[in-house]
Parts: structure tokens; C-alpha cells; sequence
């Protein structure tokens, strides 16, 4: 875990020469968070439990460690920080958010306090941050409804607002034409909704949760910040929220760290990229496992840090011929209608947004599937949701299935069905690579290679893979009382690369073929292989 963060804030600070936005005001310019916490429980609404939501807030603690004055301009003035929330569980060894898009705060003062990022040149309250100075916002603060209006509103990249026309111009309930674009501030009634505006989770999403397993996130943007000192931006920590008679608490745990909330996935793997000097960046957090029954897992979490453009898309090469199963996705709106559409052709597994449904900032998407192509290096692309500066699309290093040990070549019949397929990667020096052999228990089985292949119907909807011109016999095996039997397969260092074909027999009571036999599927294993077939 601490890798990850580690790598993350690498990869930031490797880029951030090259990333300098329109608007940056230059290295001196450093805003900071240094803690949050605080973790407090505003209310239900909704049907009964757990048919309802709850409104929870957070603290966080800024500072300025550069060496130049932050802006802190009050509503409706537009210079001053604004601030993201997030809430993401880990389930099933996936993280997701489970908030909504949280309205985000608008700061309006700098108690200039004694600091934490050095020694506070001037102690005075003022609509700046004094060089070495600190301020907290509390949670009871954050959760002011007065000064949280939508991310929506917000250039997460340069870090503007624009106060005519927003959501304190507009008033809530909007106050109409002309008031709602003057430019003055208008009233926000709430009602008596402890929720409305604040952040927002589903209790659907919180029943059985077990503990440590629910994290939150705070991000500070400040208009002008270059993006080289936007490590110390986002801070995550984990929290608790428990359920009482109708109600909840809520308290934090463990200790606030820099990074997204992903660092807290165990075992993944984080990397960033952006659309060079003309928009923002993107996170993508993956961790594959496997293989099972010669399939790898692979699952990704994509994190939109402060790309203004959205993503549109989520695409990753795979080998043409792989196999590739059970592709899924998650977006923090739980409605299906909007969903992302996937696809897998021409080398590629794309998900597609929708026009109403791009992954905008501070929002967190899903994606995964299971295929028999191993794990490599390799990039990922996002392309670009919105018209503006910059490529069409983002490109982030990640891992990405683009090894093929084997090719699965075609089903094979007969009742019960025996399938074969790879333990992992027959590289040169695995000694332990084997053909995995499944069907039903005590099943057996005549297992075949050849150094050829071949697609000759032999009955009907039997297909014989093998050359039988090149064909030799490894043996008569007998599946154990789970269905498991192997082929050991062990490949030598040094070993030449080589191409071998699969296929077993097994005795089936009228059978297709003889009234005896059915076949399995054909497998081809790619001995010492690299790449794509």
C-alpha cells in the first residue's frame, strides 16, 4: 500500500516540470492539506432503513508551505480553495465510491494560524494564506450548506469558478431571471433535508460493512496551483460509520496519509497520466490475480483527479485471439440505464460513456473482466468527454493482458464436457506450467498433442483440432474426486519458443463419437511464446 502511494507521488513529481497549466502562477504557489479527519453523522432521509441515505461531513487542515501568498477570497469572489469529497469502500477486493458527486466547498477565510508548513509570516485573519500559515476547516464548517455548491461548476485543472450564474447566484430555490445571474449572492434553503448537499451515501451501500473497510477523501484545489505541487493535495483516511436505532455514527480511524483513497486498495498498482499542458490527469489503480482455470482477473478503478474534460471512454489492448469473459463495470449512479457500454474487437476491450454519463472530476469508476491473456505493461487510454485545449485523448501506463500463453481453439462435446486449459505461463524456466484438465469427477480421459493443427469435423458438433499426421499421445488420465486432473508441462531455461496443440478424449457413455468418446476443446500452447500469437 505504501508502495503504491510512493509510486503515485514518483510518477506526480516526475511529470510535474512538464505540466504547467495556462494559469499557473508559478512554483512558489503551494497550497497543502496536512490532515483531515472528524468524520461526523448530519442525518437520514428517505424510506425505512436501509432504503434511505445519510449526510455525513468531514474535517480538513490546510497550509501553505510555499513561498508565495494564497488567495482566500470569499464567495462570491472567485479566487479562493475549493474543496472535493469522497467516500469508497472495499468489497470483494474492489474499491468503489459509494457517495454521490458531493457538492464541494468554497473556502472563505484564512485564520492565518501559527504553522505547520513552517513559520506563519502574518497571523492575521485575512482573505490570504500567509506563507507558513495553517487554518482548519471543521466538519460542522464543511458542512455549511451556505458554501457547498456543485463540482460541476469547478475547472478541477485550472482551478476557476465562476460565480455569475452559479449555484449561490442562482439561489436554491432558484430566484429566476434577473436575480439568478446578477451575480449576488442568492439565498440557499435546505428545507428541513439533513442530507441535501452534504455528502451523500445510500444506506444500501453501508449494510454488513465490515470494519476498516470504508475510506473518505478530501482534495484541495487552488486556482493557479502548478500541478508539480499537487501532491500534498489529496489526503485519504479511514472511517467508520455505524448503525444505531434509525440512526448512525460515525467516527474516524487509522491515520490521514497523502494520496487518493486507491492507495488503500492492498496490493494494486497506481499510475497518473494527462493531457500534457492543456487539461488533467487520471489515476488508474489495477490489480490482476489469477490464473483460475486458466483465466487471470484483472480489475481496474479509474479516478478522475482534475481532468476538466471528462473522461469518455476506458479502452485497453488485449491479444486478438484471447479469450475474454465477464466483463463488468460500476459507476457511482447505480442506474443501468446510463451505464457504459463494453465491447471486445480488433484487439481492443473499449467501455463507452454515454453522452450524459462521462466520468467527470472527483468520480470513480469500475472496470473489470477475466481473460486467459496474461499481464504485461502496457498503456490505457481515456479519450476525452468534451471539446477544449489538448489531445482527444489521455494515455496512463498501466498493466494490460497482452501475453498469450495459450489460444483457445474451439469447444468440444460430448456429456460431460471436459475442458482444457493453461495453469499460467509457459515461460522458459517454469517448471511448474501444466495443461489443467476439468470435467466431472472420476472422468477419463485420453489426453493428445500435435505440432500441427487441424479443424476436421469428426461427428456432429465434433471438431478434431490436432494434425493427425503430427500427432502423439501423452497418455490415459483420470480426473480426482473435484473434477481435476494435469498434464505437467515444464519448460526448460533456454527452451526455443514452440507451438504445441492440445486435445483430449474421454470416455463418455454414448458418446457422439462411437458412441464412446467425446472430445474436449483444442488448445494451443504457445511453449516460451511472448507477446500476442
Amino acid at each position: 500500500m505504501q508502495k503504491s502511494s510512493c509510486l503515485v507521488l514518483a510518477i506526480a513529481a516526475i511529470c510535474g516540470d512538464m505540466l504547467a497549466q495556462s494559469n499557473s502562477r508559478g512554483a512558489g504557489y503551494d497550497g497543502a492539506l496536512y490532515n483531515i479527519g472528524s468524520a461526523t453523522y448530519y442525518g437520514r432521509r428517505g424510506a425505512a432503513y436501509p432504503g434511505g441515505e445519510v449526510g455525513v461531513a468531514f474535517m480538513n487542515a490546510l497550509c501553505n508551505p510555499g513561498s508565495m501568498t494564497l488567495e482566500w477570497r470569499a464567495p462570491m469572489l472567485e479566487d479562493h480553495p475549493k474543496f472535493s469529497f469522497m467516500v469508497a469502500k472495499l468489497v470483494g477486493d474492489r474499491m468503489i465510491q459509494i457517495s454521490d458527486w458531493s457538492y464541494c466547498k468554497h473556502a472563505f477565510l484564512s485564520l492565518n494560524d501559527p504553522g505547520t508548513c513552517g513559520t506563519c509570516s502574518n497571523t492575521a485573519s485575512a482573505q490570504q494564506m500567509y506563507v507558513g500559515c495553517s487554518d482548519v476547516y471543521a466538519a460542522s464548517n464543511n458542512a455549511d450548506r451556505n458554501y457547498l455548491a456543485p463540482p460541476a461548476e469547478i475547472d478541477p485543472w485550472l482551478g476557476t469558478w465562476n460565480h455569475t450564474g452559479s449555484y449561490f447566484d442562482r439561489g436554491d430555490p432558484d430566484v429566476g431571471s434577473p436575480g439568478n445571474t446578477d451575480g449576488a449572492r442568492s439565498t440557499i434553503n435546505t428545507g428541513g433535508d439533513p442530507v441535501k448537499n452534504r455528502v451523500t451515501i445510500k444506506e444500501a451501500d453501508l449494510v454488513g460493512i465490515p470494519t476498516g473497510s470504508l475510506f473518505f477523501e478530501i482534495q484541495v484545489v487552488h486556482a493557479g496551483e502548478p500541478a508539480q505541487n499537487r501532491d500534498n493535495n489529496i489526503m485519504s483516511r479511514p472511517f467508520n460509520l455505524t448503525r444505531t436505532t434509525n440512526s448512525w455514527s460515525a467516527s474516524t480511524s487509522g491515520s490521514a496519509t497523502h494520496g487518493s483513497l486507491l492507495t488503500r486498495w492492498p496490493g494494486a498498482s497506481l499510475s497518473m497520466g494527462g493531457n500534457g499542458n492543456d487539461d488533467g490527469r487520471f489515476l488508474v489503480a489495477v490489480k490482476v490475480t489469477g490464473p483460475t482455470n486458466g483465466l487471470w482477473h484483472y480489475e481496474y478503478a479509474v479516478q478522475n483527479i482534475d481532468n476538466s474534460r471528462g473522461g469518455a471512454s476506458f479502452r485497453l489492448p488485449v491479444c486478438p485471439t484471447g479469450n475474454v469473459t465477464n466483463v463488468g463495470f460500476r459507476d457511482i449512479d447505480q442506474n443501468s440505464l446510463n451505464d457504459w457500454t463494453a465491447t471486445v474487437s480488433n484487439g481492443e476491450i473499449a467501455w463507452m460513456a454515454p453522452s450524459n454519463n462521462p466520468q467527470n472530476w472527483n468520480q470513480l469508476l469500475n472496470f473489470w473482466f477475466d481473460s486467459d491473456v496474461a499481464p504485461i505493461a502496457g498503456n490505457a487510454t481515456i479519450d476525452q468527454a468534451r471539446i477544449g485545449a489538448g489531445a482527444l485523448s489521455v494515455s496512463v501506463a498501466t498493466t494490460v493482458p497482452g501475453l498469450q500463453p495459450s489460444v483457445y481453439l474451439g469447444a468440444g462435446c460430448g456429456t460431460p464436457g471436459v475442458e482444457l486449459r493453461a495453469n499460467g505461463v509457459p515461460s522458459a524456466g517454469n517448471a511448474a506450467f501444466a495443461v489443467q484438465i476439468t470435467s466431472a469427477p472420476n472422468t477419463g480421459v485420453f489426453a493428445f498433442y500435435s505440432f500441427g493443427s487441424a479443424n476436421v469435423g469428426v461427428a456432429p458438433g465434433c471438431v478434431q483440432f490436432l494434425d493427425s499426421q503430427l500427432l502423439g499421445t501423452h497418455g490415459f488420465l483420470l480426473t480426482d474426486g473435484a473434477g481435476n486432473a494435469s498434464i505437467p508441462l515444464g519448460v526448460p531455461a533456454g527452451f526455443a519458443p514452440m507451438d504445441l496443440y492440445w486435445q483430449a478424449a474421454s470416455l463418455v457413455t454414448g458418446g457422439p463419437i462411437y458412441n464412446t468418446f467425446g472430445l474436449s476443446n483444442g488448445l494451443l500452447v504457445r511453449l516460451a511464446g511472448t507477446g500476442c500469437q
